[in-house]
């Protein structure tokens, strides 16, 4: 029997992938090996509509899971790949399960950049947005009147800020840099996303650079380096993401850019 094309990864990049090996008719077997309890899926929704509660889970997901039975794709989720071994042509799994590839491909993209545990990021009420699962169990969290303060004015933090605003919580966005959006967009953008919020009524701080996040049980407030203190019931961080480089560098891997 062939060994089939391994794909580590389910997320937009495998789909893409796969949806083209289908078009192309090729006989060979897939095998897409997936983190996440879910099948690749998109993820801007997530931080719009699906948060909003507009959104059902399984409209997120590229394809449904059935088509992937009906294309005689071997589907693996909540599987984790610990490690490659090249010269056997093999990758091993968490459980402890050897699985054969005739060809491998590594999709294994981003993870959402944290905050030190020595500055608070580790705190209970402090998360990430960047899952399925990320959004659901947090949800209970997003209660009207309580403060909520975005570490990160890029797009995530700004999205999240404005549809938790809409959910009736006070919202603060803190951003290091002199301007929102700053790497990716020009100052009239900036300006214009800024006076935005502004106007329905969630607050956006610029050139706060966040030193620490603290509390007792759970976050209570955030430090800044210019000495200004914010009071908060709940945090998010969305500072960006770290590609999951470290199973192409263990397997010996050029990892570059």
């Amino acid at each position: 029997m062939t060994a089939p094309i391994v794909i580590v990864g389910a997320g937009q990049a495998a789909a893409s992938f796969i949806s083209r090996h289908v078009a192309l008719a090729n006989p060979q077997p897939l095998l897409l090996i997936g983190e996440e309890s879910h099948p690749p899926y998109q993820r801007p929704p997530l931080s719009k509509k699906y948060l909003l509660g507009e959104l059902e889970r399984e409209r997120l997901f590229i394809r449904p899971l059935e088509w992937y039975q009906e294309q005689n794709i071997d589907l693996r989720l909540d599987t984790r790949v610990e490690a490659i071994q090249p010269e056997h042509h093999c990758v091993q799994t968490a459980s402890g399960e050897s699985i054969e590839y005739d060809k491998l491909l590594l999709c294994t993209g981003s993870s959402a950049r944290r905050l030190p545990a020595a500055i608070g990021g580790s705190l209970d009420g402090v998360f990430t947005l960047r899952s399925i699962a990320d959004i659901d169990r947090n949800s209970p969290e997003f209660q009207s009147g309580r403060k909520l303060l975005i570490i990160g004015g890029g797009y995530i933090g700004l999205e999240a800020g404005a549809v938790l605003h809409q959910l009736g919580m006070r919202v603060t966005v803190l951003e290091a840099l002199p301007r929102v959006l700053q790497r990716v967009t020009a100052p009239v953008v900036s300006a214009f996303y800024e006076r935005l919020h502004d106007e329905e009524g969630v607050r956006v701080m610029t050139s706060s650079l966040v030193t620490s996040i603290e509390g007792e049980l759970r976050v209570e407030r955030v430090f800044c380096a210019d000495g200004s203190e914010f009071d908060a019931g709940l945090v998010i961080i969305a500072v960006g993401v770290l590609p999951n480089t470290a199973l192409a560098e263990s397997a010996g891997l050029r990892v570059e850019d």
